[in-house]
């Protein structure tokens, strides 16, 4: 079958090399801001979870390094252009960035009102990030600027483990093994996914509750079907966009 041409703004954006190029800029900052705001002594800030989960990955191979998360994303998503039967151009398309910001932030608004319904479990799961109300956490005593930091890498990251790896690996075990059809395998892994994006975020210092589980799986829902719907560029930008305002107001 020929490849067929990518000719609106929707497929190009969720075209891989366009997501990659897209998030660059995200992943130098983020990048950057580890390092510029690192702890006296160390040489950069401490690693969210879901990078430190791909870390331990790599430990596995004997591989380690503050540069392996970042190539994953790059690697997954060259890699996806390559395997791609459409004909998506490499080079980036900047005249999509400026829409696909303001789309980011549009899909962001649904997770501000969904938070505002669990005001008190995302003042809990915000507090883990910025410290405050008598939590010790991972980024207390650094400054604010450390948060917006910590919050592009958690964009980046939990999209990528949890939507472009963690749908992908769920989606094949139901098809595969249990023989799912594709709404049901998708749906499913869409779900089941969520379920593990709340879990995740008990990891922190903050203990269970269900108005704070509650919160995370359907956020993870709604970002699983924005992932499968727009791509993996629009769910990270959507995710960075509503993370770095949170804690610009928190």
């Amino acid at each position: 079958m020929p490849a067929r041409p990518l000719t609106s703004y929707w497929e190009r954006s969720q075209a891989p090399m366009q997501c990659l190029w897209f998030l660059l800029p995200l992943l130098v900052l983020y990048s950057v801001g580890t390092a510029l705001y690192a702890p006296e002594g160390g040489d950069r800030l401490p690693a969210i979870y879901a990078e430190r989960l791909l870390g331990r990955f790599f430990e596995l191979f004997g591989a380690t390094g503050y540069h392996l998360p970042p190539l994953v994303v790059i690697g997954v998503l060259v890699g996806m252009h390559a395997a791609s039967r459409d004909r998506e151009p490499f080079a980036p398309e900047p005249k999509l960035w400026p829409w696909m910001v303001v789309e980011a932030i549009v899909w962001a608004v649904p997770l501000f009102l969904l938070g505002s319904l669990f005001s008190d479990a995302e003042r809990v799961g915000l507090a883990a990030v910025r410290g405050g109300d008598g939590v010790a956490t991972l980024l207390d005593g650094y400054p604010k600027m450390a948060g917006f930091v910590f919050a592009l890498g958690a964009g980046i990251y939990e999209e990528l483990v949890f939507r472009l790896l963690g749908i992908a690996a769920v989606h094949t075990v139901l098809a595969g093994v249990f023989r799912a059809g594709e709404t049901t395998a998708t749906v499913g892994a869409i779900l089941l996914t969520a379920v593990g994006f709340a879990l995740y975020h008990f990891g922190d210092v903050t203990g269970f509750t269900w108005p704070r589980f509650l919160f995370y799986a359907l956020a993870g829902a709604y970002l699983g079907f924005l992932f499968v719907g727009r791509g993996f560029g629009i769910a990270v930008a959507t995710h960075a966009v509503y993370d770095v305002l949170a804690v610009g107001v928190a």
